[in-house]
């Protein structure tokens, strides 16, 4: 039985990670042509002449990777300040973060020509988001059971939704030249509840353990977060595993990138050179590690360009522009996807620790491929076939919320021993970030000179992921990353134990 702790630590995390996260990415969605006029606008005031469309493109392409590419320095980021200051003051730290973003945003409207600030905005609230995303991944994964961990890991797909959501139903109001900017304002109310939705929370014990070394707070935390007696078994266990992870070297024993000292996971290599540097560490050990934590990044890069993350970002372009239908009936079917949504993510939460990871990764990956194909040709067959666009681009973002889409925000973390999670998850879901920056900048303005065929992007690395996937991926339903490791060396056949 969950705990009433591990219970509000995961929605604490999804409005800090996941919600914001589909809050940014998709504020932009409805209002853009509002958004648009108004750069030109102030752009025309300040030099006499107007912006031409295709640099008006390229800005507003920029405009929205300014999401992933500040993201990439908040994670980084996050693996300094999560290790210095621990999981609960960071979170509260970015959630803090997200209301100078959101105000800046918001107020760049009054600030006329100096359209600029709405830019600052999305920069500081994407480098907070960044920040936060990697700080939930890593608590959620140190202080939950395993019997439950996808279960709760799973519900920060369900916040992404609310957030892409909640944007959605404000732009149906707001999209006019006057009103978009109460698009970004109530977000600020989310953010100040959810930073006293972290107080009473307990600090992550593996933090506590490598901070303080107090054996007796990390048990407490423990045994709040399992719902349990702190003599239960189950805290002893997780205790042995987080001391197992600590560096031993007294010289330096909040290292997170020491050499791998666990028992049964001798190395003589620090964690970026494992996962960097395959010509120096080649020892077993290390060549399996890395697999394993390359692998969790390719199902994340695999997730960007099933398209999902995108083409929900250009949803209302996509319809309006391309498919030729209404600018408010677009609105409204982009909104009405984001109200499915909702219910789907929940699927997830309750099918995640029963159905397994590797059924619901290849599934929903495979039947992304066959959505954007649907799309191309929908789109290609012009305005008579606009139907096929809004099903092919339903069946994308529907299957996306509760397959790839949900599993990536926690697989990885799922593959890597603990004392390597707080490095790998940060500096590895950098090359993610990169994917979607490439993909983001590019759609916008290649979509407006191509049009349908710019979904080939998409398409063909989704051919190829899913062959990559049915090889490599583990399935990691309720076992702990030994047991993963194990199975994966049994698989290659290699002369080493990992100790369960």
């Amino acid at each position: 039985m969950a705990s009433l702790s591990i219970h509000l630590l995961s929605l604490a995390l999804c409005l800090s990670s996941g919600f914001q996260q589909g809050f940014i990415a998709s504020v932009l969605n409805q209002p853009y042509l509002q958004i648009e006029r108004f750069i030109n606008e102030s752009w025309e005031i300040r030099t006499g002449y107007p912006m031409s469309d295709g640099a008006l493109n390229m800005l507003w392409s920029f405009l929205n990777v300014c999401f992933p590419i500040a993201t990439i320095f908040g994670q980084l980021a996050a693996n300094i300040i999560c290790a210095k200051f621990g999981r609960k003051k960071t979170a509260i730290l970015a959630t803090a973060l997200y209301i100078p973003g959101t105000l800046l945003c918001a107020c760049t409207k009054w600030l006329k020509p100096w359209f600029e600030f709405l830019f600052v905005g999305r920069i500081i609230w994407s480098f907070a988001n960044g920040l936060s995303s990697v700080n939930a991944t890593i608590w959620i994964i140190e202080c939950s059971p395993p019997k439950i961990r996808g279960r709760v890991a799973s519900m920060q797909e369900l916040g992404m939704s609310i957030g892409s959501l909640a944007t959605q139903g404000l732009g149906v109001l707001f999209s006019t030249d006057e009103l978009w900017p109460f698009n970004f304002l109530p977000n600020i109310i989310i953010a100040i509840v959810n930073i006293l939705m972290f107080v009473p929370i307990y600090e992550s014990p593996q933090f506590i353990m490598e901070k303080y070394g107090d054996y007796d707070l990390a048990r407490k935390a423990l045994a709040s977060y399992h719902g349990c007696a702190v003599g239960d078994e189950s805290v002893d266990s997780e205790i042995r595993i987080v001391e197992a992870s600590l560096n031993k070297n007294k010289k330096n024993p909040n290292d997170l990138e020491s050499k791998l000292t666990k028992p049964g996971i001798s190395s003589e290599f620090t964690g970026n050179q494992i996962m960097f540097m395959p010509w120096k560490a080649k020892d077993p050990t290390s060549q399996l590690i890395r697999h394993a934590a390359w692998l969790g990044v390719m199902i994340k890069i695999a997730y960007v360009f099933t398209g999902a993350r995108c083409l929900r970002s250009y949803s209302t372009f996509l319809l309006y522009d391309l498919s030729y239908w209404g600018y408010k009936q677009a609105n409204f079917l982009s909104f009405l996807v984001g109200i499915l949504r909702i219910p789907v993510t929940l699927l997830p939460v309750f099918l995640v620790d029963r159905l397994g990871r590797r059924p619901l990764i290849i599934g929903s990956t495979i039947i992304s491929f066959f959505s954007l194909v649907l799309m191309l040709v929908s789109i290609d067959l012009g305005g008579s076939w606009k139907i096929g666009t809004f099903v092919g681009l339903s069946v994308l973002l529907l299957i996306n919320a509760c397959g790839i889409g949900i599993v990536s925000r926690f697989y990885s973390a799922e593959l890597v021993p603990r004392n390597l999670l707080l490095s790998s998850v940060a500096t590895l879901t950098m090359f993610e970030a990169l994917t979607k920056i490439a993909s983001e900048f590019a759609f916008y303005p290649v979509a407006n000179v191509i049009g349908a065929q710019s979904l080939l992007m998409f398409i063909i690395p989704t051919a190829v992921f899913v062959v990559l996937m049915w090889k490599w991926c583990p399935e990691t339903k309720r076992k702990t990353v030994n047991e993963v490791l194990n199975e994966m060396v049994q698989q290659r056949k290699l002369d080493i134990s990992f100790p369960m």
